[in-house]
């Protein structure tokens, strides 16, 4: 049967049907060609942003880092109040009584100074008249032996200093992540532009190819191909666009404050081949991970649970305190009619209440296992990480490097296969296969940078050793 793909007719009609397909994908490819765009039209204000402004915009903003601070903050203000008990307690009263109770009356007049012959009478000693009292006394108490209240300010100190450790990791933890966002947000907008350039493309083969059939060199299925891979581009591009941005918006949500503008990075991602294959100095050489910031915080909590068991062991000795007051009495305000004074020593011993103190020591040292046990976890964790860090920067060290090369490679070819084409030496499906390897291997080299950057970030973070409280 004799084919009619080569007759006039024919022709025009794929033709045309290919000038309506191309005013499609046209159409289609008329969205915006980066999400900057998209966000103009949504009416959202862009601001650019680099690295380093978004480090300190981290550690101004962040809500974590804050809540830590805060919470930093608030221990070492219970430390502080919990050390009052090595203070003696000093008050201050002021006050006024009229009362004619008779032994009310009998004795304010006493520490007024005005009791006289005629107040012996026994009329007037049972049924006296109202007197008033004016008062203004000052007192003093002072526990100067009490272990259990001694040993609770050590808690408190510790579980300071725990809570100050934990706030300096978090301030790590805080930069960390907005480095790890900042190079996410740099791969969806690297991988975006990849995208575009991809888009421009396959623009660019598809209309070459249309040309070809129109000439009667390359077929329609030859067409149809370039443009199958014209749409992927499109929806691939439009993709990226979503990813970009939202990549973009969890960077500026991360940072916090109260600029809302949607960042504009302005470092590039783009690593040369020498850095990835020469590696920096090892920056866990002499790694201890017990001077890590996290590690010192669980060190302090175990710290400050053992304080808590000792303060629960010695709530069975005796307390030892002293007090003293002088008061001043008078019938009138602003006078002086008589004052007292009086001073003493105590000792309080709890002898027995109920099996609560054992009870409490029980808890308390469950309390202090707890901590050792995730202290010692923490401790094999942390080797863990450091080397599951290494093993992350030496895989994506490789990985850019073998990517890197599989780029310069697959561009070469797809240079070489596009002559080969314009040449009649390789078919148009040579073309595609080659232009797509291109798209892959930009697409490749783009996670393998970020991907590196961000293992060196992590590899940082779990090396990062504190050696005093001064490095917080």
């Amino acid at each position: 049967m004799k084919s009619n793909n080569g007759a006039p007719g024919s022709r025009t009609r794929r033709s045309m049907r290919g000038v309506v397909g191309f005013l499609a994908l046209a159409l289609t490819g008329m969205a915006p060609a980066n999400s900057h765009l998209l966000l103009a039209q949504h009416g959202q204000e862009e601001r650019p942003l680099s690295l380093e402004t978004a480090l300190d915009e981290a550690l101004a903003g962040n809500a974590s880092l804050r809540i830590a601070t805060a919470r930093a903050d608030m221990a070492s203000a219970a430390a502080g109040a919990a050390s009052s008990v090595y203070w003696p307690r000093l008050d201050f009263e002021s006050g006024f009584v009229r009362s004619n109770d008779p032994v009310f009356v009998f004795g304010t007049k006493l520490r007024q100074g005005t009791f006289s012959e005629p107040d012996f009478d026994v009329g007037a000693l049972n049924n006296p008249d109202p007197i008033n009292d004016w008062v203004n006394r000052v007192s003093l108490e002072w526990k100067v032996f009490s272990p259990a209240d001694w040993t609770s300010r050590g808690a408190a100190a510790l579980e300071a200093e725990a809570a100050g450790w934990s706030a300096a990791r978090t301030r790590e933890a805080t930069l960390t992540q907005t480095e790890v966002l900042y190079r996410e947000a740099q791969r969806a907008g690297a991988q975006l532009q990849a995208a575009g350039r991809a888009e421009e493309a396959a623009a660019a083969n598809r209309n070459v190819l249309a040309r070809r059939v129109e000439e009667g060199i390359l077929t329609r299925a030859d067409l149809l191909q370039a443009e199958a891979d014209y749409s992927f581009s499109v929806a691939r591009r439009v993709d990226a666009e979503r990813i970009d941005a939202d990549a973009r918006r969890r960077l500026g949500v991360f940072l916090g404050g109260d600029d809302a503008g949607m960042p504009i990075l302005t470092d590039s991602l783009r690593l040369e081949a020498p850095h990835p294959l020469n590696a920096d100095p090892d920056p866990a050489a002499g790694f201890d991970p017990a001077a890590r910031a996290d590690l010192l915080a669980l060190s302090s909590v175990r710290d400050a649970a053992e304080a808590g068991s000792k303060q629960a062991g010695r709530r069975y000795l005796p307390e030892i305190g002293v007090f003293a007051n002088y008061g001043i009495h008078a019938s009138e305000a602003f006078r002086r009619d008589g004052d007292n004074w009086t001073v003493g020593v105590g000792l309080k011993w709890n002898l027995f209440s109920g099996f609560s103190r054992s009870k409490d020591k029980q808890r308390a040292d469950a309390v202090q296992s707890i901590a050792e046990a995730r202290y010692q976890q923490a401790l094999r964790q942390a080797n863990a990480e450091l080397a599951e860090a290494r093993d992350a920067v030496s895989a994506a060290r490789q990985g850019v490097a073998a990517t890197l090369a599989a780029e310069a490679a697959a561009d070469a070819g797809a240079e070489l296969m596009r002559r080969r084409f314009e040449e009649g030496l390789a078919t148009a499906n040579d073309l595609l296969q080659a232009e797509s390897r291109r798209a892959q291997a930009e697409s490749r080299v783009i996670d393998a940078q970020a991907g590196f950057l961000m293992a060196e970030a992590q590899l940082r973070f779990v090396t990062t050793l504190h050696q005093d409280g001064n490095d917080r």
